[in-house]
């Protein structure tokens, strides 16, 4: 990016959450991170709760989403709540076993009170499972406190009465470009685009080439998600990238498709962004309407 370019700092987050909002791209993510639980959770059936925590000299919540996700158990179906914290920085925030607590802990308080205002008879109180995730796209991994017991100083022998407390964490900086565009999901393809961001120009649009002809797959079946993530990565590269870059990635995802037909309709539906997400949430004098 020009040095004349004002940076958005929640652009990350704006990104990732304009992603994980859409329950295809959750469920793409949640089943790299956990194979083993994402095939019981029900994705058609994704609420997006919103944040409770606000402390002051915190970061803004954007960084924080919460969502409520029916989980198939052998006998029955349990609400369960997925809590995804983003993080973008190589030098985490410390205190993200802590905050994901008191977001657990406020969306039980909520559940709580709920219980208490439900006429008798009424069943026996018990607290939805919580599961937390932080998803680090940093280039290198994190060197933070992972549990509530990292955290706490001496005396040492009262660690033992910490709350078990202790997010997943899925590290961007684990996974090769080649190894997210190998996988079978769409969104896995995006993650390679935010993986290689600082990459020499060659190996940057090898990447960006190789990431738009496996999203073409996703436009025989859903050719609004593929416009989706197709602005997803356009507002990355237009955000993280040099301006002077910035018509090559234009050019590009015509430039690579032999059908004249469907290199039209790409080329029509860039032209439909126009500009870059990025300049005309300036132009308008709305940063929160980049996404």
């Amino acid at each position: 990016m020009d040095t004349n370019d004002e940076p958005l700092r929640d652009f990350g987050d704006r990104f990732f959450r304009k992603a994980l909002l859409n329950s295809e791209n959750l469920r793409e993510f949640l089943s790299d991170a956990v194979p083993d639980l994402a095939p019981r959770f029900d994705f058609s059936r994704v609420h997006h709760v919103p944040t409770q925590l606000q402390l002051p000299n915190w970061r803004r919540r954007e960084a924080d989403l919460l969502f409520e996700i029916p989980y198939r158990c052998d006998q029955h179906e349990q609400l369960a709540l997925v809590c995804v914290l983003l993080e973008h920085q190589t030098r985490a925030d410390p205190r993200m076993p802590l905050r994901m607590l008191l977001e657990a802990t406020l969306y039980w308080e909520r559940q709580w009170l709920a219980w208490e205002r439900m006429p008798q008879p009424k069943d026996e109180f018990r607290l939805r499972p919580v599961f937390p995730i932080v998803l680090h796209t940093g280039s290198r991994s994190l060197g933070s406190a992972r549990t509530i017991g990292d955290m706490l100083g001496e005396p040492v022998a009262f660690h033992k009465f910490a709350p078990t407390f202790a997010p997943i964490f899925w590290e961007l900086s684990a996974h090769s470009p080649g190894s997210l565009l190998d996988a079978d999901a769409a969104f896995m393809h995006v993650l390679a685009i935010v993986r290689v961001q600082d990459a020499e120009h060659a190996e940057f649009a090898r990447i960006f080439c190789e990431t738009c002809r496996r999203l073409e797959a996703v436009r025989g079946h859903s050719r609004v998600r593929w416009i989706e993530l197709l602005q997803l990565i356009f507002g990355w590269v237009f955000h993280r990238r040099p301006r002077v870059e910035r018509p090559k990635w234009v050019e590009l995802p015509t430039s690579i498709n032999d059908d004249d037909v469907r290199k039209l309709e790409v080329s029509n539906m860039l032209g439909t962004l126009g500009k870059s997400m990025y300049d005309e949430a300036y132009e308008e004098g709305a940063r929160g309407m980049l996404f």
